[in-house]
Formats: structure tokens, sequence, C-alpha cells
């Protein structure tokens, strides 16, 4: 049997659960809109036809009109041109964001410009059919060395499965992915399904120097590894001021 005391409690529980969902979805649509402008703002400066997904993090984005403060936003881009590459992904996060006066006014117009960063860091990511244009192999696969779960992780050295051009047989090896200064360098560290007599062959299609200040990464990449069955550039900028071109995917 419910006594008056029970009734009263049950009502503020459910009363408190109302305002938090009326609180949730107006956060969140709050912070849709936000991303809504990112994109449409992002797509317009690196003239793309298809406006990048964008993603302002933390619960409840609304605070941030008050305190300033943004934990993160991401801007990435599928099958965006790549300079000598062709295609590929590419996609800027900024992280610990600290947003100059007016927070709330520049919150809403999604204008970041001018806030405090701890991190800017832009990836450009070549899957097997980018890379593989790289290595003149239609067929390339990229995958973990080790791991052989669907999502993998992240890694130094990738397996590569792919016909090396000039045979008629897929080759296997495992490379290390390195930089030396601008420059990326792969070099064959295992033949795992090599025909001895496509030895040296392979061991010359799987090698690879390129300057990675061709990749719109807005400078020489500092990281390269494997990312989930990609090859995966980065660039940081540490303590920075956020400028106008970190807004968009591409630089």
């Amino acid at each position: 049997m419910c006594t008056t005391r029970d009734v009263k409690k049950r009502s503020i529980a459910l009363g408190l659960v109302a305002v938090l969902c009326v609180g949730g979805a107006a956060d969140t649509l709050f912070a849709s809109g936000v991303e809504r402008t990112l994109s449409r703002q992002a797509a317009q400066l690196n003239g793309l036809e298809v406006a990048p997904e964008a993603y302002i993090s933390g619960f409840p984005v609304a605070l941030a009109a008050v305190t300033g403060a943004v934990s993160r936003v991401s801007l990435h881009s599928v099958d965006v041109p790549v300079a000598g590459v062709g295609v590929g992904n590419a996609g800027v996060e900024l992280i610990n964001l600290e947003l100059p006066a007016n927070a709330g006014q520049r919150l809403r117009r999604a204008d970041l410009t001018g806030a405090q960063a701890d991190v800017v860091r832009r990836t450009v990511r070549l899957d097997g059919v980018a890379f593989g244009q790289l290595l003149g192999m239609t067929d390339l696969d990229i995958a973990h060395p080790y791991d052989i779960s669907p999502s993998g992780g992240t890694a130094s050295e990738a397996r590569m499965t792919g016909t090396v051009p000039g045979t008629d047989i897929p080759t296997t090896v495992v490379v290390t992915l390195r930089l030396d200064g601008p420059t990326f360098r792969m070099r064959p560290s295992q033949l795992i399904d090599v025909p001895s007599d496509l030895t040296d062959r392979v061991i010359d299609a799987y090698t690879l120097d390129r300057d990675t200040r061709d990749l719109p990464l807005g400078g020489q990449a500092d990281n390269v590894q494997l990312s989930g069955g990609s090859i995966e550039f980065s660039r940081d900028r540490i303590n920075t001021v956020v400028e106008a071109a970190d807004l968009a995917p591409l630089v």
C-alpha cells in the first residue's frame, strides 16, 4: 500500500526524469545545430561536394556556452582528393578548446577561431585502394601483421598482400612504417608468401619513400601507423590558437 510520502517521492522522481529528458533533448538539438554549421562551413572552405561529418563532444554541450570549454571537435571526410595519390580520407580534430570572450554567441555560430587548443591534429588515411596506387597494385590488401581481429589495432608495421606489377600472383609481406624527418619510409621486414624467383622484385615493389609534406597535413607528418586496415599519417600542433583553416578536413 502506497503512502502519501511514497506518492510524493515517485512524483519527484518522475519529474526529475522528465526534466533530464527534456534537457537532454534540448542539448542534443543545440549540438546538432552547431555540428551542421561546422559541416556546412567546412564544405564551403574546402570546396567539397559532400559535406564532412562534424562532431562536438561533451554533455551538456550547451554548458560550453557558459564555461567556454569544449573537450573535442572533429571534422572528417571520406574519398577526398589527395595530391599524388588520388583519393583518401582526411580529418581534423581539435582537443580541449578554450573559447575567447562571448563563448555563447561564438558557439551558436560555430565560430571557434581564436580559441586556445591543447592539440590540433590532422590525419590522412589511405586504405588498400588508395595506398595501392602508390605501389601500382590494384588489389592491395592492408592488415595488422599480428592482430587478426576485424578491427585490428594500431601498429608500426603492416601486412600487405597484392600483385606486384609484371607478375600474375599475389604476394604477402610485412613492412615497417617509419618517418625519417619529412620522409615516410616503408621497407619489407618479412617475406611471407613470396616465390623465390620473385624475391628481388617483391622487395623493390614494397619499398617506398615519400615526402609527407605533399599530404594535406599543413606540414610534415609526425606520426605514421597502421590503423583499421589503412595507413594513417598525422600531424599535431600543440598549445596553439585555432585558425579558420583548422575548421576543415583539408588544408
